[in-house]
């Protein structure tokens, strides 16, 4: 089997890198350090799937690194606990473009974080876990170490809170087209 081509990495990454930075401020409550560093491992592990040859091939890998995000933001949250947002943090003219500004000039940025730290933190998980990776309800509830019946009331509550602002989660890459649909 040929190894894909580093040019081919490259395009995933600059395809895939501003979607998944969304879904993982989405999953972090806004907290966009612990979504740099969840996107850039996700990345990092991607790159080192990517050059082994000895495993079985990925076949898809937006699926693969949307997982991956989730589970990272899960586990940098965990190291370092649970942090308010701050709204300070945002935006701030910057002589850098950097994604936060660019969501900001389409006009979705702020209301939809303003929306996604009112969740609560199962809420934002679940949602994270079914919505963003498309991990099963069941699955999710059993990683979470609740049960089935109150995920799905996190779910159910997470997309009520959201509605008005999904066509803006959709727009931002941050949750699919077909998102509450099955």
């Amino acid at each position: 089997m040929t190894p894909p081509t580093d040019e081919a990495f490259d395009s995933l990454y600059r395809q895939w890198y501003r979607p998944l930075l969304a879904q993982a401020m989405f999953i972090s409550g806004g907290r966009r350090a612990v979504a740099d560093d969840a996107v850039q491992e996700a990345f990092l592990q991607c790159w080192q799937r990517w050059h082994a040859t000895h495993l079985e091939p990925v076949r898809s890998w937006p699926p693969w690194l949307r997982t991956t995000v989730v589970h990272e933001v899960l586990r940098l949250q965990k190291e370092v606990g649970s942090v308010g947002f701050d709204t300070d943090a945002h935006d701030h003219p910057s002589p850098e473009v950097d994604l936060a500004s660019l969501m900001d000039a389409r006009g979705a940025y702020r209301t939809v974080l303003e929306r996604i730290v009112l969740l609560s933190d199962k809420q934002r998980e679940v949602m994270g876990r079914c919505a963003i990776a498309g991990q099963p309800l069941g699955d999710a509830a059993k990683e979470m170490h609740i049960q089935v019946a109150t995920a799905r009331v996190h779910l159910h509550r997470a997309r009520q809170a959201l509605e008005d602002v999904r066509g803006q989660l959709r727009e931002l890459g941050v949750i699919d087209a077909s998102e509450g649909r099955q």
